[in-house]
């Protein structure tokens, strides 16, 4: 790592990989293919607690349970709230035609149409000073008699009561 001249320039044989050092070790183990990945697994699950595996089974499985309860929550709410906009386009609806009808009632019974349908149906007018009829009692009050031989039935049946109870009193 020589700086020629003062140069200042790269050397770019530090960035190139280095040449493999030839061991004895290496020359006696040709034949062996060393898998690292298998020792890395090994290693990664000799680590692993299986109490922490289950308590972050546990949280993920909560937290599964959680977003499923929201969203099946926003549906419902979703639900709802298209039940109660349908319901009050339909209660809109339906006081526009309560009050159709109600206009109707007032036009076909209101006291104009009840006084129109005198006029011409029944052939009515109203009352005038040439419909009124006086009547006079200058003769005074009567009262009739009944005829001395014959008696009125309230008579008759007072005379049947009181034979009933005399005739019980001489037997007993």
């Amino acid at each position: 790592m020589a700086y020629i001249d003062e140069n200042f320039a790269y050397d770019l044989s530090l960035f190139e990989e280095p040449e493999e050092l030839e061991s004895p070790k290496a020359e006696s183990q040709e034949n062996i293919v060393y898998d690292l990945n298998k020792e890395r697994r090994q290693r990664r699950w000799a680590n692993v607690n299986p109490l922490q595996a289950l308590g972050t089974l546990a949280v993920s499985t909560l937290v599964i349970f959680a977003l499923a309860a929201i969203i099946h929550g926003q549906a419902e709410l979703t639900e709802l709230n298209h039940q109660i906009t349908s319901a009050q386009s339909t209660l809109a609806e339906l006081s526009s035609t309560y009050t159709q009808v109600q206009m109707a009632v007032e036009n076909k019974l209101g006291p104009s149409a009840i006084e129109e349908y005198a006029k011409n149906e029944l052939g009515m007018s109203k009352t005038d000073s040439s419909q009124k009829v006086f009547i006079s009692f200058s003769e005074g009050d009567k009262a009739v008699v009944a005829a001395d031989g014959e008696k009125s039935i309230f008579e008759r049946l007072r005379d049947a009561f009181t034979e009933v109870w005399s005739s019980e009193e001489r037997i007993g």
